[in-house]
């Protein structure tokens, strides 16, 4: 199998997206073929079976990559949604009762598909995932939607927090 070293990991690192992977997964696949080597077939090409088992063992780490990425990002997601909740649900100070009554105004000032948006997401805690598919976008382009609305909220907020407070009637 010495022979064929070379040749894989340029092969792995031609598909790999993190070059400090290359050896790891050449690794691994040059184990998994010892492993199953009665599964070879005599007379075919070795190297085209050595490359199949790579390019299936970085398929798969590629996926627990990529399911390991979305569950941190649910997990921010939620801690997010959480601390918000907390924030802004509090009635224990006065203060966090104002910052949450001026957030409601500044929500009922964003456009409608805004407001929907922002509902979706933070009361019905709709998955970003879901709701780009629904809409038929990309998820990233939701997400950046959402960045900018709590932008403009946030900026929304701020600028009603720093006015003077609206003369009352004599």
């Amino acid at each position: 199998m010495g022979e064929f070293q070379g040749r894989l990991r340029a092969f792995i690192a031609s598909c790999c997206p993190d070059i400090e992977q290359v050896d790891e997964i050449a690794q691994r696949a040059f184990v998994w073929a010892y492993e199953h080597i009665r599964e070879y077939e005599p007379g075919t090409r070795f190297y085209a079976w050595l490359k199949a088992i790579a390019r299936n063992t970085l398929l798969s780490e590629l996926g627990i990559q990529k399911r390991e990425a979305e569950g941190r990002r649910k997990y921010l997601d939620h801690m997010m949604v959480r601390h918000s909740r907390e924030e802004l649900g509090s009635a224990a100070s006065e203060e966090a009762s104002d910052t949450s009554d001026l957030l409601r105004g500044c929500l009922d000032e964003l456009p409608e598909k805004s407001r929907k948006l922002v509902r979706r997401r933070y009361e019905g805690t709709e998955a970003v995932r879901d709701i780009a598919r629904e809409e038929g976008k990309k998820e990233s382009a939701v997400k950046v939607a959402l960045f900018r609305i709590r932008q403009v909220l946030k900026r929304c907020v701020e600028g009603k927090m720093a006015a003077p407070p609206a003369p009352q009637g004599i």
